[in-house]
């Protein structure tokens, strides 16, 4: 089978840059998989890479839906399209990593969920890489990142999207930032409020993924947790599994 490196983890663990720093070393190119980054125009709330970020690596199935259509991108919806992401890259003789925090995104390739006609089998040989440090680490990036957000322009980014036509309703059903956000643009809550609730919401959020994390298939997967340590592990662990022999 083909070879698939998937880069995991919690939120704010380090993912994306990791990812970027592999990518260019193994000449890869990145599928996103991200049930929120997929939407055109949210950016700032889904803490969607941008350009120079990402040093020319080629990522896709970032901003392929239309959020104005008020419509969900499934799970389904997301096979399909990441299988085609993947097997071009293969095509082009380059290394597909699959990144993100959707955990039934990733799910969905590594274990080949049977959705649109596809058979219920593994299409890829995986290795999985887990970015799950502890919670000393995360909180204060959790803070900081939830109040850059505000100053880079959450709040705008937000009522652009209701004035384009977005629903209130869809924004809401997205959790986290955006949910608030709609509360915070209608006068519900205030910003000292908005910003406990966004803290208090994302270290819940946190905490159900790293139960849905520990159920990872144990054959394909590593958990890294100490960041300075993330990229020269995941070298050692790439390197063993590119090996022709593997």
């Amino acid at each position: 089978m083909n070879k698939l490196v998937v880069i995991s983890g919690l939120t704010a663990s380090g993912k994306t840059a990791l990812s970027v720093q592999l990518a260019q070393k193994y000449h890869g190119e990145i599928v996103s998989a991200d049930s929120r980054q997929v939407y055109r125009g949210l950016d700032i709330g889904t803490a969607k890479i941008t350009e120079p970020e990402k040093h020319g690596v080629p990522h896709h199935l970032l901003d392929v839906v239309d959020p104005t259509a008020n419509t969900r991108y499934s799970v389904g919806d997301f096979q399909r399209d990441a299988y085609a992401a993947i097997d071009g890259i293969i095509a082009r003789g380059h290394i597909p990593f699959l990144v993100g925090g959707t955990g039934l995104y990733s799910r969905a390739i590594i274990n080949g969920y049977g959705f649109n006609d596809h058979p219920n089998t593994p299409r890829y040989d995986v290795l999985q890489i887990c970015l799950t440090p502890p919670n000393s680490v995360l909180t204060p990036l959790i803070k900081q990142r939830n109040t850059q957000r505000v100053a880079a322009g959450m709040f705008a980014e937000t009522q652009s999207l209701l004035e384009r036509g977005v629903t209130r309703e869809f924004l809401y059903n997205l959790g986290l930032e955006y949910r608030l956000n709609v509360q915070y643009l209608a006068g519900e809550i205030d910003l000292a409020t908005y910003y406990d609730q966004l803290f208090y919401q994302t270290k819940q959020f946190i905490k159900r993924q790293r139960t849905w994390y520990r159920r990872e298939n144990p054959a394909v997967t590593h958990y890294l947790t100490d960041p300075a340590t993330y990229y020269a592990t995941a070298v050692k662990l790439i390197n063993e599994f590119l090996k022709p022999c593997r």
